[in-house]
Order: structure tokens, then sequence, then C-alpha cells
């Protein structure tokens, strides 16, 4: 922490008192946390007691370093009479961190001069020290990232409007560069916005961060592959790369800092975005160093939010050669599922579902799930696992991800000619991320469908 020492100094300007008692009540200085190449104020008030007989004209307040050298001085400030005080200010600037010390110098004169005392000097001068903790010039920033969903900015207000809370700007729009509609920022950001990220600038150093500028910039993750065996676009190669800014952000003092939404477009791949700030400094680095600096921070959007699951799943034998599966898809995530399609996977024993006769759940919500059935040709004898596909869209992207249920023991000649099996090992393939499941509950997520919505979905 910074410190303000202040001593006082009584120092005459000559071995006679004058009439006119003149002293400094109070200097300190503004900023109270002083860095170094930073303007520097210095308040002093002077006063001339009530008890003064005289009158008396201040011609000067010098503000001196520890040397003794002249660092700034105010000429002829104004006049006192008893009772009255007056305030002035000084100007200085540090080279160097530490402790320094300044000296505060008033010199006055007696507005009237005294002819009865001859030994009474016509000029006075008073002086007091102060000392001052100059701390490092430490030019840094940090920035905070989080995905925000368009329906964060969606709240009607009374008038029709749409309210955005707490931000100081929007920027981005989908197309890069600033926003220069003649809409209200807030509202025409709002009805176009496709990927909106909350960026929050904050000043951790010392010295005020100036001319701030913001970037965006990334490559696509591959999580957007709409079959899970595709290659076609090995890591989302084929995808043009994010690219946003630079966007101006308003001078961020010391302590506080500036929160904008940045607008990425369009996204249907989930991108690795490297946020960027820049600013520059009038004040000089303890080292010297002029040059702008730079912070960042990353975030993979958008984010995966829903968490597809797939419980009270039984398997069962028809006749000689088919199985029947029976599910409920649930949503164990914050984001709702949209376009929810059940596939069965080619597998040793098991025929896949032919082209257009997957089971087609449509949406879940968060917390809720959905029954399914399939029905598929396989041999129960060589069959030991029943691989389902699950495709999804999350936030714009498409999703796969792929579960095997265990399939049931083929049933004995002298048994009835069905069998059940449950959720199995699970299985996946490259680039796809698949949930844990055990004994026909996802054991990972837990997922608790009590008072959960139930609806019929059909066949396609």
């Amino acid at each position: 922490m910074f410190a303000c020492l202040i001593a006082l100094a009584a120092v005459g300007g000559a071995t006679a008192v004058p009439d006119a008692r003149i002293t400094v009540d109070a200097a300190g200085v503004t900023p109270g946390e002083p860095v170094v190449g930073e303007r520097t104020t210095v308040n002093a008030t002077v006063s001339n007691s009530a008890g003064s007989p005289d009158a008396a004209e201040v011609t000067a307040v010098r503000l001196l370093d520890a040397d003794g050298d002249v660092l700034d001085e105010a000429a002829a400030p104004g006049a006192l009479s008893p009772g009255d005080d007056l305030e002035t200010e000084l100007y200085t600037e540090f080279e160097n961190p530490g402790e320094h010390r300044l000296t505060v110098v008033v010199v006055a004169e007696e507005a009237v001069e005294d002819d009865e005392d001859e030994d009474d000097p016509a000029e006075v001068s008073v002086e007091r020290d102060l000392f001052v903790d100059v701390q490092p010039a430490e030019r840094t920033v940090d920035l905070r990232v989080r995905a925000r969903s368009p329906a964060d900015f969606e709240t009607e207000s009374d008038d029709g409007g749409v309210n955005v809370d707490g931000i100081d700007g929007i920027l981005g729009g989908g197309g890069g560069g600033l926003d220069t509609t003649d809409e209200e920022p807030a509202a025409a950001a709002a009805t176009a916005m496709d990927s909106p990220v909350a960026v929050t600038v904050v000043n951790t150093g010392t010295v005020p961060a100036e001319r701030v500028s913001l970037t965006a910039s990334g490559e696509t993750t591959g999580e957007a592959a709409t079959d899970a065996d595709s290659s076609a676009t090995p890591n989302g190669s084929d995808a043009a790369p994010v690219t946003m800014g630079p966007f101006v952000v308003e001078d961020i003092a010391p302590g506080e800092e500036r929160q904008v939404i940045v607008d990425l477009g369009t996204l249907d791949r989930r991108s690795n975005v490297t946020f960027t700030a820049t600013f520059q400094s009038a004040t000089a680095s303890s080292n010297g160093d002029e040059s702008s600096r730079t912070a960042t921070a990353a975030l993979v959007y958008p984010p995966h939010e829903a968490r597809p699951t797939v419980t009270d799943a039984s398997v069962t034998t028809v006749g000689d050669d088919q199985m029947a599966i029976n599910a409920n898809i649930g949503n164990a995530g914050d984001a709702d599922l949209s376009g929810v399609s059940v596939t069965v996977v080619d597998a040793p024993g098991v025929t896949p579902t032919p082209a257009g006769e997957g089971y087609f759940v449509g949406s879940v919500g968060s917390d809720e799930f959905v029954p399914f059935e399939l029905q598929t040709t396989a041999n129960a004898t060589v069959a030991d696992t029943v691989p389902l596909r699950i495709e999804y869209t999350d936030r714009g992207v498409r999703y796969v991800e792929t579960i095997e249920l265990e399939a049931p023991e083929p049933p004995a000649d002298d048994d009835d000619d069905s069998a059940v099996g449950t959720l199995g090992t699970l299985g996946g393939n490259a680039g796809v991320t698949s949930l844990p499941v055990a004994g026909g509950i996802v054991a990972l997520l837990g997922l608790v469908v009590a008072g959960a919505v139930v609806r019929r979905r059909r066949h396609v």
C-alpha cells in the first residue's frame, strides 16, 4: 500500500516574529498513491492566524525537493486577513520509486509596514515537509471472457426495447468492426446477435490503460462433423477462421474495468477463440519501456452445454432375427437439445438402421427426457452389443455421440423366444464425446428425471 507521511517543519525567515502569523496548515498529494512518471499534485493550505494583528500578502509558495531545488512555484497566490486561509496547488513528477521528501515553502509580507517596531521583519517564510512513497509504474490488464447466449439479451422492457444491463458496449454484430447502426446499440445488437461473448478488461496495474483495443481470432476445433465417421473435413480445416476487430474500448483507470459484448457471428463449428487486448499508457513503465502492452484470454465457443443421456434402456429379442430397443433420452445439461435423432450403428451381428428410418426425438429441454423405441435386425448369437448413434444440435453446432447397449443372451431352445439386455459398455468414434453409462443409468451425470416432461416422438 501507499503511504504519504507528513512532517512539520517550522523554519523562520528571520530571527524576529512578524505581526502576521503565517502557517502551512496542511500539505498532501493527489493522487494519494502516486507512481513513477505520473503527474502529482501537492495541495497546500496556508493560513493567517485569527489572533494575528495584521494582514499578510503571500508572495510565493514553492515546492522543493530534498536537495533544495525548486520543482514548482505559485507566484503571488493572494492576501490573507487575520483568520483567513488559501489553498494552492503545486505540481511535480517522480522519476524513481521509493520515499521522497518534499518541502512546501511559503513567503509572505505584511500588507502594511509597522513603523512602531523596527525589529518586526517585513517578510517571513515558513516551511512544511512531507514524505511521499512513490510506487513503480505497473502497466497490466487482465481479460475475463464468458460465453453468453443470444437469449440473454432478449428481455423485453415495458416500452418494447431490449435491456442489456452491466455492459459498456456491444461490439461486432457478426460482421466485424464497430456497430455503426442508427438503432439503439443494445437493441440492434441483441436482434442480430449470433455468438455473444462477454469480455471484461480489468486494469490491474497502477497507471491508466489508454487507447485500449480488442481483437478476437481463432480456429475451429473440428467438433462439427454431422457424421461421426466423416473425415472429409479433419479438424474443421475447411471452415474460415474466426477474425474480429479491432474494437475500441474506453480508457480504464487503475482498479477499474470495462465490459463489452463481442459477437463472433454465425458459427457452425466449435472454435478456439483468443481475445487480445492491446493498450498503451502515457506513463512509462519502471524500466522505461513505453511500447504498447497486450493481454490475452482464450475461450472455446460456442460452449457445449447440453448433455444427452440414455437411461432405463432395455434390448429385447423379438423372434429369430430382431431386437427391440426401448429407452429414454434425457438432457442433464443447461441448454436445450434440438434435432435429436437416434439410429442403430453397424456392428458384428447387428444391421444398421436404414437411411431415413431412425427415431426422430426432436427437442429435449434441460432436465427433461423423452422415451424412444427402435427395432433392428440382429443375430443374438453373434451380437454382444447394440451401438446407438445419437445426433443432436447444441448452440448451432451438430454433435454425434455413440453408446453401446448390451445385447441380450440368445434364448435357449426350451425358453421363451425373448430375452432382455441393458445398457452396456460405452463405445465411441474419433472426435466424438461419449457419455459413461452403467446398469441402465448414466452414473456420471446422475440424471434426476422425477417430474420431467415426457413426450412421444415419431419414427422417421
